[in-house]
């Protein structure tokens, strides 16, 4: 009797958590959903980060041009005059020199007549 009730008990699998048998690892289901969980909140997350980066680009070009009408605003109190359009009079008084957009590369240019650094499209 003993003997059988030894052979029951090896018989017998043992039920864990959430009714999962006493096996390893994940079916073909679990790691199905997984994925596509994974991937919704990739859909989700991945484009507010790549823009995130534009609009730190945007935001230290308009830096730069704030900093150039600022130099720009000296040379005319200092020299009584504006910079030249391409803004070669303020490259020695800029600190590292003179700052080309972070979005494009292209070079800033000046307007005299508005005393303003002139926008550029991005």
């Amino acid at each position: 009797m003993l003997n059988a009730s030894r052979r029951m008990s090896c018989n017998r699998r043992t039920v864990g958590v959430a009714g999962r048998s006493g096996r390893r690892g994940l079916s073909l289901l679990e790691l199905i959903a997984v994925v596509l969980l994974l991937s919704i909140v990739a859909a989700v997350v991945v484009p507010r980060l790549g823009g995130a980066g534009r609009d730190v680009n945007v935001q230290s070009c308009d830096r730069n041009r704030e900093a150039i009408d600022l130099h720009a605003a000296l040379h005319l109190r200092n020299t009584g005059s504006w910079p030249q359009a391409n803004l070669s009079d303020l490259a020695a008084t800029l600190p590292e020199g003179l700052p080309v957009c972070p979005i494009d590369g292209s070079a800033y240019t000046f307007d005299s007549a508005t005393g303003e650094t002139v926008p550029h499209a991005h």
